[in-house]
């Protein structure tokens, strides 16, 4: 069950660049100019952080079973193959905007952290998302994943995240559609949905050292249920000329995955 916690500990953000909209000049005349306030900072709301792509629990066991009890004892569970060891999951945010005006996203920064209860950064990772009109043709901004705002985490507060443990398959690799800039409706909501990948090594890893002893399972010929915890939390960028960018958090949640769950 996920819930969300008031303390931020943990960012996962997606980050994105726009060209200026055809609606750009309206919303100019409301909220920019002279005298004009500074827009409503939209909500955030973490919706649903579901595994899209995952082994099974059998799979799991074969791959490490060997490893602890070896090869003969394990050919219950089957091969273990390393190409079916790799881990997707589904981050669904939802954007309210009260302002009278569009607000299209320009950037998200992202980051996740496995089995949080450890002090380790390598099982910390984030990743900065740049969006564009034409996502096929969407250059991504080194900076633009940082912030002024003293109260927002930016890609500096994760500098010693494990490097590629969070991978965005946003930035080209598999959509490109999901590069496009998201409008939030003036007086309305926007569900997204960043689909991210978590690399199997360091996953795996962590798994065998953070995770539950499955050894008396194994031995035992039962497939185990293996648990993830994790946290996640974020920050997004709207862009507002006249204004410019301006930013707002979501998260932390925190939550855990089961494999293999037993009913």
């Amino acid at each position: 069950m996920i819930r969300t916690l008031r303390a931020p500990t943990l960012v996962l953000l997606a980050c994105a660049q726009l060209m200026l909209l055809p609606g750009c000049a309206t919303l100019n005349s409301v909220l920019g100019g002279s005298g004009a306030k500074k827009p409503i900072t939209p909500h955030i709301e973490v919706v649903s952080t579901e595994l899209s792509h995952h082994p099974n629990a059998k799979q799991l066991a074969a791959y490490y079973c060997t490893d602890y009890l070896g090869p003969l004892i394990c050919r219950l569970f089957g091969r273990s193959d390393p190409s079916q060891m790799a881990f997707q999951f589904d981050l669904t945010l939802e954007l309210t905007n009260k302002n009278p005006v569009p607000l299209p996203v320009v950037s998200a920064l992202v980051a996740f952290k496995a089995f949080p209860q450890s002090d380790s950064n390598q099982n910390l990772g984030s990743v900065c998302m740049s969006f564009c009109e034409d996502p096929e043709h969407c250059a991504q901004d080194a900076n633009a994943c940082e912030s002024n705002e003293p109260e927002i985490r930016d890609a500096r507060s994760f500098a010693t995240a494990a490097a590629g443990f969070l991978v965005s398959t946003a930035l080209g690799e598999r959509d490109f559609k999901d590069l496009r800039v998201k409008t939030v409706p003036a007086n309305g909501a926007l569900r997204m949905v960043i689909r991210l990948s978590i690399d199997p090594t360091q996953m795996l890893t962590l798994m065998r050292h953070l995770g539950r002893d499955i050894r008396d399972d194994l031995r035992s010929g039962q497939v185990p249920v293996f648990a993830i915890p994790f946290q996640i939390e974020g920050t997004a960028w709207f862009s507002v000329q006249s204004f410019g960018r301006f930013a707002a958090g979501f998260g932390p949640v925190s939550g855990e995955w089961k494999i293999g769950q037993k009913s």
